[in-house]
């Protein structure tokens, strides 16, 4: 399953503390639909792959079809809080409009990623960083929306957002400490001026500080 993970997902991972699978089952949706979305032909065929993965989450478990690892891991780490991922879903259809993207729809991608920090929160039992993790979520997608700019309107936008947000440094505790590295590092991203989150020979020491440390 961490294949289905981005590189910056991955290294996250390497961090969790406890829980395991829940945290790979967010990753690893995120993963998947991101490469539906940023890898379909047309926006219709990705409206359609997504709408499947829509439909399932408003099923109970028991009801969906076995046989997909991912969705059979979500099934068994993610029932009854499926309103999270919902959302992750939600905003990756957004980056489906016409390019350049206007500022509901790259709202909408960071509100998904917001929704699913929450949802991280809640299931490790840290409802108290409810906060510090949806801003983490949002850190991440503004980083991922600087990076992927396909105009400069895009990646203004994404930036003037992103830095703001970006001060103070990210506080969570170390149950959540997947989120502090991808959020670390979208969070450092974002004040480099939008560069990749893993591009440079600094970022994987920047990494494994915010692993062991969470700042």
């Amino acid at each position: 399953m961490l294949d289905e993970c981005p590189e910056v997902s991955r290294v996250a991972f390497a961090s969790v503390r406890d829980k395991p699978e829940m945290w790979l089952a967010a990753f690893a949706l995120d993963g998947r639909v991101g490469r539906m979305v940023l890898g379909a032909s047309e926006p219709l065929l990705g409206q359609m792959r997504l709408a499947w993965w829509r439909d399932q989450f408003g099923r109970s478990a028991a009801e969906r079809p076995r046989g997909d690892i991912l969705l059979d891991l979500i099934g068994r780490t993610w029932e009854g809080a499926e309103t999270s991922l919902l959302a992750l879903v939600d905003g990756w259809e957004a980056l489906l409009a016409p390019r350049p993207l206007e500022a509901s729809a790259m709202a909408r991608f960071v509100e998904g990623r917001e929704k699913l920090g929450i949802g991280l929160a809640e299931g490790a039992d840290e409802a108290s960083a409810k906060s510090e993790a949806a801003r983490a979520g949002k850190l991440w997608a503004l980083a991922d929306l600087a990076v992927r700019a396909q105009d400069d309107g895009e990646r203004a936008q994404a930036l003037d957002h992103g830095q703001r947000l970006a001060e103070p440094a990210l506080r969570l505790p170390s149950s959540l400490r997947p989120l502090a590295v991808v959020g670390g590092l979208a969070r450092r991203s974002l004040r480099s001026g939008g560069r990749e989150m893993l591009g440079d020979r600094l970022s994987p020491l920047v990494a494994l500080r915010l692993g062991l440390f969470g700042r």
